[in-house]
């Protein structure tokens, strides 16, 4: 027995051939790294122009009318029936509350305005 070795620590595995089989089969390629930025990817990202056009148009139109009545109902203080609306109309809870912000800055500046 003085002749044999023992291994404390257990070594990983290492086939001595690759073989195509198990969790990383297949032939082995390079991640691919894309250079350009996506559009997804920079869609908080707005520009000066768009910004400036988006804010000129909601000055000259005005707000939506499912805008308004959740406006009106902030005023009133339901805020959650509010949010609940204005998610019935868009579709998505991120979204409403994206509006739900920003209307609830709208009143802030028309209060502000107002004094």
């Amino acid at each position: 027995m003085s002749g044999e070795v023992t291994k404390t620590a257990k070594e990983p595995f290492v086939p001595k051939y690759e073989i195509a089989t198990g969790l990383h089969k297949g032939r082995k390629v390079e991640k691919f790294v894309s250079k350009r930025v996506r559009p997804t990817r920079r869609v908080n990202k707005k520009s000066k122009r768009v910004k400036f056009v988006r804010d000129l148009v909601r000055e000259l139109v005005g707000f939506m009318p499912y805008e308004r009545r959740a406006m009106e109902l902030m005023k009133v203080g339901r805020d959650k029936r509010a949010f609940k609306y204005v998610k019935a109309r868009l579709g998505s809870h991120q979204r409403a509350k994206k509006k739900r912000d920003e209307l609830q800055a709208a009143i802030l500046a028309q209060r502000k305005a107002h004094k």
